[in-house]
């Protein structure tokens, strides 16, 4: 995993990565065509092409767009090397902590269970090298749209942490960091907070994610929901 990517990491039963991950990427892809309008996303990509007039011309056009948002990966499973932990790099137009939150309210929802082997999702907005002074300025990035934008209303918010094969940084630091870069008007508030900020440590990488609904929604925990 490199600086720079958005993803989502799940967890699942030990010997069951493979299974996992294909049905996640089964997952991922059928809900990302309801979330989102792909074939859209993908015509507003080509928008600087010359206009065609010819109909057979524009409906090959539209054929086309179709085709490469179905080539196009919006997931894409890297190989970690870590027992019971897999991770999808996402790209654009997939938003990882709003996709996951409604991956787990539809399921709680419908009560339809849509998959066997996957426990816990972890959107993680952006990721950054695992350094104090990357974290600071990751967390500027990844807080910023969530806690100060203009008459931002104060939120009532919790830092959580989860740590793999990682000994940079320790939770200490990490919630010091974020704590100063969440700031006021917001407040700390463990047990009935607004937001959560959501952070993975794996190896020398750190990626954070602010979400909403974390408890009601089983902690993003999918065999949790369905159960």
């Amino acid at each position: 995993i490199h600086p720079g990517v958005a993803g989502i990491f799940a967890t699942c039963n030990r010997n069951h990565e493979k299974q996992c991950t294909q049905e996640l990427i089964d997952l991922f892809n059928e809900e990302a065509e309801k979330q989102y309008d792909l074939a859209k996303d993908i015509i507003e990509d080509d928008s600087e092409d010359n206009e065609e007039d010819d109909i057979e011309a524009s409906i090959n056009k539209e054929l086309e767009s179709l085709k490469k948002s179905k080539d196009r990966k919006l997931f894409t499973p890297v190989n970690i090397d870590c027992e019971c932990v897999i991770f999808f790099r996402t790209r654009k137009p997939i938003d990882p902590p709003e996709f996951v939150h409604n991956i787990c309210e539809n399921a709680l929802k419908s009560g339809i269970k849509t998959t066997r082997h996957t426990l816990r999702l972890s959107p993680v907005s952006l990721t950054a090298s695992a350094t104090e002074e990357d974290l600071k300025d990751l967390a500027k990035k990844v807080l910023a749209p969530h806690f100060h934008t203009q008459n931002q209303q104060p939120y009532k918010f919790a830092i959580r942490t989860t740590i793999r094969n990682h000994t940079t940084l320790n939770r200490d630091q990490i919630i010091h960091v974020l704590a100063l870069a969440v700031g006021p008007p917001h407040k700390v508030d463990l047990k009935d907070y607004d937001r959560l900020v959501h952070v993975e440590c794996f190896k020398n990488i750190v990626g954070i994610s602010v979400v909403k609904d974390f408890e009601t929604l089983k902690r993003f925990n999918l065999q949790q929901i369905f159960e």
